[in-house]
């Protein structure tokens, strides 16, 4: 007996619901903060522009020189996320996005650091994102 295996291509529906902004925020954390894929930036983040951390970037890879040097501060540990809230903002794809999250710093005697990160997501891509680190951050404010 032979059978047929369908594939099918997953289509973006014409309105994203929590459910769906929610795991593409699970889904950034796992590929680009805990399993270093910083190709997969494009994924995530607007190719027009994106505000980060009220510095305005036109590319890709000063998003990811960015985010190297937030991770050589982290070290290899993951971060854990705490909680997502999703709240629609006016058009139909466009949202407000919080994620409370933590991580250890094993090289300075298990120092938990707790952080919030703001994002607007318009069409399933990331075009202004803010992380406030709310306990033990040892840079500062100087992302």
């Amino acid at each position: 007996m032979q059978t047929k295996l369908a594939l099918e291509t997953y289509k973006q529906p014409a309105e994203l619901v929590s459910f769906e902004i929610t795991s593409f925020i699970f889904n950034f954390y796992n590929h680009i903060w805990n399993q270093h894929k910083l190709d997969q930036i494009p994924s995530y983040y607007a190719g027009e522009g994106v505000l980060y951390n009220n510095k305005e970037f036109t590319t890709n890879d000063q998003i990811k020189a960015e985010i190297i040097k937030t991770l050589f501060h982290m070290g290899d540990n993951s971060i854990l996320i705490e909680s997502v809230t999703c709240n629609k903002r006016g058009r139909s794809n466009d949202w407000d996005v919080t994620a409370n999250w933590s991580t250890t710093l094993l090289s300075e005697g298990d120092k938990t650091i707790l952080g919030t990160t703001h994002f607007q997501i318009c069409n399933a891509k990331i075009v202004r994102e803010t992380i406030t680190f709310t306990k033990g951050f040892l840079m500062g404010s100087s992302l």
